[in-house]
């Protein structure tokens, strides 16, 4: 699959995922994104500099993944606590990080809500605050202000006065006399609330590709991973298990390496439409009525039309979005049946419910390893090959999950201890 992808593509895809988790605050990302970029093209900086914060504005809030977390931050003057106002966006950094062409934005986004007035406050003194932390952090309020039911150039006075009235306080005053100067021009505002707006992000980044293969796929299907699973103590480990399991089934079963490095990628981003289920039904500890349960189908669907809008990774988006079809027929979303379904969607359907019951869940215990494989081998709909594959591998395969579990599982339980330390939460 080695390619050279636009990464818009893949960044849209992923910011629109986030769009899920609260849909009546949808395209915050975006129009963060475009106005970060029209203040800091107004502030004299190159295309090649600005594409950094264009990304960061496209994900800063993948770090805010619970709904309770993501509607607080949309308030103007939100976070009566440093905790509060920063978390989401240190919790960001951690997710894109380790992607190589993700780790100016994440810096940006790891500052993102620093105050200018905070700059020179000894809990900063050793921290290098990206300027563009700052255009991001206005331009993320600017948005906040924008009241999505009124006609957009009423708005114009009052959301200026309120900038002005932050600057030298909240935020870095000559971004905010570049915003002044943007905001004169009507036509700033009809870009940032038409339907064109995608359109203009692309077109702005439209010079930078980079190029995928099986290897790098992996650190944005682990950016995805991180973005569903870290919403609740009960999945947050669960795509890495399916992502591992997966992929050493698909070696034993004779895939190639490039592929089994697919698979894992697929079993990353399984889940990526769960994004738009409530945690109170992720979390139920009881189960799912008809009209929850409909809800939970839905899952797959919006994980193949995600994976769908980023060309190239055909294979992978129905490896992901096909795990819930069953060889009859019977299952979602799309009622594919044994015709329809090639090896690597049955290993992934496999997969999903081997790492499924091995795990702890709200309503249940974690079933042992024999009940596992007896209920498994029970189902009809389940592919016989790859079954017997897991039978005939099961303590290897358990123990690749297990391990893979408990590393993501320790990473998970250090974001927080690290961000005390690092940002020294006690300093007065």
């Amino acid at each position: 699959m080695d390619q050279y992808i636009p990464i818009i593509d893949i960044i849209i895809a992923l910011s629109s995922a986030i769009d899920l988790i609260n849909p009546n605050i949808s395209n915050h990302h975006k129009r963060v994104a475009y106005i970060s970029y029209c203040i800091a093209k107004e502030m004299g900086y190159s295309e090649d500099e600005i594409k950094d914060l264009v990304l960061a504005g496209l994900l800063h809030d993948c770090g805010a993944v619970n709904l309770i977390e993501r509607s607080s931050i949309f308030e103007f003057e939100f976070g009566n606590s440093f905790f509060n106002r920063h978390s989401h966006g240190y919790k960001g950094w951690f997710i894109l990080r380790d992607a190589e062409e993700l780790r100016s934005a994440a810096e940006i986004i790891k500052y993102h809500h620093v105050f200018w007035k905070e700059i020179s406050h000894k809990r900063f003194q050793s921290c290098k605050i990206p300027k563009f932390s700052h255009i991001l952090h206005l331009a993320d309020r600017i948005d906040i202000l924008i009241n999505p039911n009124q006609e957009i150039l009423q708005q114009k006075k009052y959301i200026s006065k309120m900038i002005r009235n932050g600057k030298d306080i909240m935020f870095m005053p000559m971004a905010v006399d570049a915003f002044e100067n943007v905001a004169s021009k009507p036509y700033f505002w009809f870009d940032i609330t038409s339907t064109y707006l995608e359109g203009q992000i692309r077109k702005i980044m439209s010079p930078h590709k980079v190029y995928i293969n099986s290897e790098l796929l992996i650190q944005y299907a682990d950016i995805a991973h991180r973005i569903i699973d870290f919403r609740s103590k009960f999945t947050a480990t669960h795509s890495i298990g399916v992502a591992t399991s997966a992929s050493a089934l698909a070696s034993k079963l004779g895939f190639s390496d490039c592929d089994s490095r697919l698979m894992h990628s697929a079993g990353l981003m399984h889940d990526l439409g769960k994004l738009c289920i409530p945690e109170s039904i992720l979390e139920k500890p009881g189960s799912l009525d008809n009209y929850e349960f409909s809800l939970m189908k839905s899952h797959t669907y919006y994980t193949y039309r995600i994976l769908d809008s980023i060309p190239g990774l055909g294979k992978v988006r129905d490896w992901a979005a096909f795990h819930h079809e069953k060889l009859d027929g019977t299952g979602y979303p799309f009622g594919l049946d044994s015709k329809s379904l090639d090896l690597g969607s049955r290993i992934l359907a496999v997969s999903d419910m081997f790492t499924a019951l091995t795990e702890e869940r709200p309503y249940r215990h974690a079933m042992s390893l024999k009940d596992t494989v007896k209920l498994i081998n029970g189902v009809s709909t389940l592919d016989y090959d790859v079954k017997h594959c897991l039978n005939q591998n099961i303590e290897e395969i358990n123990d690749i999950r297990r391990t893979s579990q408990e590393i993501v599982f320790q990473s998970c339980n250090e974001i927080f201890p690290e961000f005390d330390e690092e940002f020294n939460l006690h300093a007065l």
